[in-house]
């Protein structure tokens, strides 16, 4: 469907309900056809009579039936902090890596509703979404693969269709893309290469509802390392995270004693809590960021069965970290 009703710039499709998705919620099946807008947003826009069922407004909770049209009408955008600028590493018809940098989140929560890698991504492909979605088929849609934390850089993927993500998301719970993160710790590391393997859950401790710790009756996680090397009271390495477990390298570095630099999460929460305006810096004069870099994504292709190796140059910031201690 086109544009020549509501607001300038609106978008409108038309969805179909199929046989696959009969006795499906409403809610439930326009955050199937539209995953670019958040549950919330969905229910607004069924209560606002922004979406449809035959024609007519609907409940949240109506159940659907075999050739039922749902239409929806959303705005392309979002006001707030404008989309990042992403260097892509790898592009082909069914995947997409770009570079984020520090100080960048992935997706939007919390405070961070906008100018996130997701924004940039949906920027991106913005017409390709529409179209598919204009034709009732919401398959084209960029999916997170790998996360990273906001003061993380490195490598982001993502599936160009639903299935493709999926696919990619079943490979890293198996343990078929294998990562490495460049990391400086605080401390002299023993020995030169190792393995850790130490459970992780949330700490019941914490003042912050996102920090994690060892803890016995965690999730096993296992993280191997490598020492690039040795500075004064630092440690240049090369990690290994062989399962996937939030802030996994963070908290298992910190836990042996060596938290990464400028992690003031894991370092000292006390100092978290006082400096969060300020991005996690212990020098106001250095950027916003602690040390630590995805530097390397190798997976086999989901669609061709060929190695593909992704890389992101460790970035200027991180570096000019690395020289400061170094000197």
């Amino acid at each position: 469907m086109g544009d020549d009703e509501g607001k300038v710039g609106d978008r409108r499709a038309s969805f179909r309900v199929g046989p696959e998705h009969a006795g499906m919620r409403g809610d439930f099946f326009l955050a199937l056809m539209a995953p670019f807008l958040s549950r919330t947003r969905l229910k607004q826009k069924i209560q606002t009579g922004e979406s449809l069922l035959n024609g007519k407004r609907y409940g949240a909770a109506n159940r659907l039936r075999p050739g039922d049209e749902v239409e929806l009408t959303w705005r392309p955008g979002a006001a707030g902090e404008p989309a990042p600028e992403l260097t892509v590493l790898y592009e082909d018809a069914d995947l997409v890596a770009v570079d984020k940098p520090a100080g960048v989140a992935v997706h939007p929560t919390g405070r961070r509703q906008s100018g996130t890698v997701v924004h940039a991504m949906l920027d991106r492909y913005r017409g390709e979404i529409t179209r598919s979605l204009e034709h009732g088929d919401p398959t084209f849609y960029p999916g997170i693969v790998n996360r990273l934390d906001v003061y993380t850089s490195g490598v982001v993927l993502f599936g160009k269709r639903k299935t493709v993500t999926a696919e990619m998301h079943r490979r890293i719970g198996g343990g078929e893309v294998h990562k490495r993160y460049v990391a400086l710790v605080r401390g002299v590391v023993e020995p030169e290469e190792g393995t850790i393997d130490l459970p992780i859950g949330k700490d019941p401790l914490a003042r912050i509802r996102l920090k994690h710790a060892v803890r016995e009756d965690g999730q096993r996680s296992v993280t191997r390392y490598q020492v690039l090397e040795r500075l004064a009271g630092h440690t240049l390495l090369a990690a290994y995270p062989i399962t996937g477990r939030q802030h996994q390298i963070r908290v298992h570095f910190a836990a042996l004693g060596h938290p990464v630099w400028g992690d003031l999460l894991y370092e000292d929460e006390e100092l978290f809590l006082r400096y969060f305006r300020n991005g996690c810096r212990l020098d106001p004069s250095l950027p916003p960021r602690h040390c630590l870099h995805a530097e390397l994504l190798e997976l086999v292709h989901p669609s061709t069965g060929l190695p593909v190796r992704i890389a992101s140059p460790i970035p200027e910031d991180f570096l000019a970290i690395v020289e400061t201690v170094r000197s």
